[in-house]
């Protein structure tokens, strides 16, 4: 460990290229990251992040909650089971937000106040009668905070802002929470040719002593046109949330391996390079094992040498980019990007280690041609 430790201190140029390009790269790998999870919280942050033990959308729209309808009755169905303690109607629609005179699509949601369903808030508190609204930070940029006011586009009707949820967004646009008989009035004036507004989903919050799967297998007895699932699976399984994920995912792991890539050759080019003073080691005693620990000392350095500073570039751009862009510093990401680099880097290497393990120390003895 000494070894490799003295080598970087007594050669620190021969790093510095190779730790900058790592630390690009793993703050390549942290950006990818933070911006794919930001990314999937704005499609899904809704339903992922629900208050509701279990929610239940129409059968037919396969998971879509913009397409789901179901029907009223249903919810006294499931307020009659003996799994169920609260079933509440959920409504979402599209509508048009004007907030300083600027047109938004908007995700309009209904909620029951105090039932299953009501947004957890981090400052304020829930929307409790008509006229009040909750809307997620990531929408303070629009001009949106708590007591300001905006309206719905197509009835004029003014809404207050009485609370702020977090990583509560729905399709990556801004989201408002309301109550259900408010959502209800909203949609009933905006689409005033419709025969009747349903609402979207159903939230139910579990009797005591009752586990999701029973009131799903519960559900499902009923044979009515409905699913009822876990709100995080929900979640993940909404259109266009896998493919996100996988997009981001794949895009993270072409920059762990180039991170692979750099550091195994850079290792193996080093060993080619010193090979001379390698076995001139070997000749004097050093065992092999204190050559490889040095090796991977090195790597570790290297590592989270680059970590610190591709870390520290992604807080400072995160900390400078506008609140519109979806790039945030999380220094638990940070880590778990760290760990697996620094697995990478190893694995990376194992050829080097392999061809140190190999050294003859009669070569020593042998002058370069």
């Amino acid at each position: 460990m000494l070894l490799g430790l003295r080598e970087v201190l007594r050669e620190p140029g021969r790093f510095v290229l190779i730790g900058g390009a790592v630390s690009l790269l793993i703050g390549l790998v942290v950006v990818f990251s933070g911006i794919g999870t930001r990314h999937v919280e704005d499609l899904n942050g809704a339903v992922a992040r629900s208050s509701a033990d279990l929610l239940v959308l129409a059968a037919g729209a396969e998971g879509a909650v913009q397409a789901s309808r179901v029907d009223r009755a249903d919810i006294e169905l499931l307020n009659g089971l003996r799994e169920v303690r609260d079933a509440r109607p959920v409504g979402e629609a599209r509508v048009g937000g004007l907030v300083d005179g600027v047109l938004y699509d908007v995700s309009l949601w209904g909620v029951g106040p105090g039932g299953p369903g009501v947004p957890l808030v981090v400052e304020g508190r829930a929307p409790a009668r008509a006229g009040e609204a909750v809307i997620d930070v990531a929408d303070a940029h629009l001009g949106l905070e708590l007591g300001s006011i905006f309206e719905v586009a197509d009835t004029g009707e003014p809404l207050t802002v009485v609370g702020l949820t977090e990583g509560r967004r729905f399709a990556s646009i801004p989201t408002v929470v309301v109550t259900y008989a408010q959502w209800e009035r909203t949609l009933d004036a905006v689409f005033a040719d419709a025969d009747g507004v349903e609402p979207a989903l159903i939230a139910i919050e579990l009797a005591a002593g009752h586990t999701p799967g029973e009131a799903i297998a519960a559900i499902s007895d009923l044979d009515l046109p409905i699913v009822a699932e876990v709100p995080e699976v929900l979640a993940a399984n909404l259109p266009g949330v896998a493919g996100t994920r996988a997009s981001f995912a794949s895009a993270t792991l072409v920059a762990l391996i180039a991170v692979s890539a750099v550091t195994g050759l850079f290792f193996l080019l080093g060993l080619t390079y010193r090979r001379k003073t390698y076995e001139v080691l070997r000749a004097l005693g050093a065992p092999r094992w204190l050559l490889v620990r040095a090796l991977v000392t090195q790597a570790t350095l290297l590592v989270f040498g680059a970590s610190l500073v591709g870390g520290g570039i992604v807080m400072i751009a995160a900390a400078l980019a506008p609140p519109r862009v979806p790039l945030s510093f999380s220094a638990g990401l940070l880590g778990q990007v760290t760990v697996t680099s620094l697995l990478v880097t190893i694995l990376s290497t194992l050829v080097a280690i392999r061809r140190l393990r190999r050294i003859d120390p009669a070569g020593a003895l042998v002058a370069d041609p």
